[in-house]
């Protein structure tokens, strides 16, 4: 994993706060079989499919409503760094900072994360 601190993004063409939270897994997708001699053989069918972790702090409800937005819409498409991958969201997290709801009138402080997995 690559913590890569804070980035701008744009998704579906919208480009959205600053991120506290940004992170990069690549992974390796490989085929598992089993020969006819009995051994086992890999095949690497994709060298580098990324998984984007991006978190917000939000003190209102329209960080969470974005977030709801594209994890329920399927495929987006990211724009970083010049670069555009075609993704789905997954894993949306949603937690109420501990005590920051005391105050009259603020609906809290609100950590909200979600993956972007390239497909």
């Amino acid at each position: 994993m690559a913590a890569l601190g804070k980035k701008f993004l744009t998704i579906n063409s919208n480009l959205l706060p600053e991120t506290s939270s940004f992170e990069i897994s690549p992974q390796m997708i490989e085929k598992v079989m089993q020969t006819e001699a009995g051994t086992t053989t890999s095949i690497i069918v994709r060298a580098s499919k990324k998984t984007f972790t991006v978190g917000w702090e939000g003190a209102n409800d329209s960080h969470r409503a974005l977030c709801e937005t594209f994890c329920s819409s399927g495929t987006v498409t990211l724009l970083l760094d010049g670069t555009t991958y075609t993704c789905r969201a997954r894993n949306l997290k949603e937690s109420l900072v501990r005590y920051s709801n005391r105050y009259t009138g603020s609906k809290g402080l609100w950590d909200i994360s979600f993956d972007l997995e390239e497909i």
